[in-house]
């Protein structure tokens, strides 16, 4: 039990301070730039928070799935805007920029969404126990809102203090998020392996029809529609485990095995479009 406590706040902590370097990076005009693209605002709307969890009630009546697998394939469809989101794109190909705004959009979206789908989940499975809304909105704004409008705010009136202290932040913040995803691999490959084939093949449908959702709405600009994507396709485990832990307090075998799955099979699909794509990334970087 202190070991998963101490693994628990090591995982908040470095949650808050990816959220906070991010703050400080963007500030307020780069959080709110997809709110200034309503268009493109409105349609990741649709396909983070309406296309996802819509396929999830799609793959887990029609697949013969456990409870428990059903419960993670749910919790990961409701949780987008995973905070390893706007670093990926640091690396690669794609708009950072869009990309912090979107996983900033999606965070405080979910404060409200994530609890009503819950409630409508809990009414379509009886058998699942429902996450206080309180709860959820207290995880929310704790380890993601707050720290992401704390650095926005530092970076907006306190400019040189971004400047003395973002990029000791940004390194400290990246190391801890290091960290954690290899704790996460080293855990989840093992568990994805021993994974059944149905439950394999349920994640990989999700994790398509995330990477397809955030494509095909995002528009015709290869760069805005790989970004929407791979941001829609990467949703958050971390906050998917807490939900779970919420609702059963033994979490079983199967749940975390299936957060696993789609974490593992989700970052290499996305990897896999991302090359796939770089063609058409190609072709608009070519001068006229």
């Amino acid at each position: 039990m202190e070991i998963k406590e101490l693994l628990t706040g090591f995982a908040q902590l470095t949650l808050f301070s990816v959220m906070l370097s991010m703050g400080m990076s963007l500030g307020f005009e780069g959080i709110t730039l997809l709110w200034r693209r309503p268009g493109l605002l409105v349609r990741s709307f649709l396909a983070a928070f309406l296309v996802v969890p819509l396929a999830a009630l799609v793959v887990t009546h029609l697949l013969p799935l456990s409870l428990e697998v059903r419960a993670g394939i749910g919790a990961m469809a409701i949780m987008p805007g995973a905070p390893v989101t706007y670093r990926k794109m640091l690396k690669g190909p794609g708009d950072k920029n869009l990309a912090g705004s979107f996983q900033a959009t999606m965070a405080l979206l979910s404060i409200v969404l994530v609890p009503l789908w819950v409630v409508i989940i809990v009414a379509l499975f009886p058998n699942l126990a429902s996450a206080p809304v309180a709860t959820v909105f207290k995880q929310v704004m704790l380890a993601q809102v707050i720290p992401l409008v704390v650095g926005a705010a530092i970076s907006h009136w306190l400019p040189e203090l971004t400047q003395d202290y973002g990029d000791s932040v940004f390194r400290i913040s990246t190391a801890m998020l290091i960290a954690v995803l290899v704790l996460v691999l080293a855990i989840g490959l093992p568990l994805v392996l021993k994974a059944g084939v149905i439950q394999v093949l349920a994640v990989i449908i999700m994790a398509a029809v995330a990477l397809l959702a955030g494509h095909l709405l995002a528009g015709p600009n290869p760069m805005t529609s790989q970004t929407i994507a791979v941001a829609n396709a990467t949703r958050n485990a971390g906050l998917a485990l807490v939900l779970m832990t919420l609702n059963f307090p033994n979490v079983k075998h199967e749940i975390l095995t299936t957060i696993a799955a789609y974490a593992v099979i989700s970052a290499i699909a996305g990897a896999i479009y991302t090359r796939l794509n770089q063609r058409n990334l190609t072709r608009v970087a070519e001068p006229s």
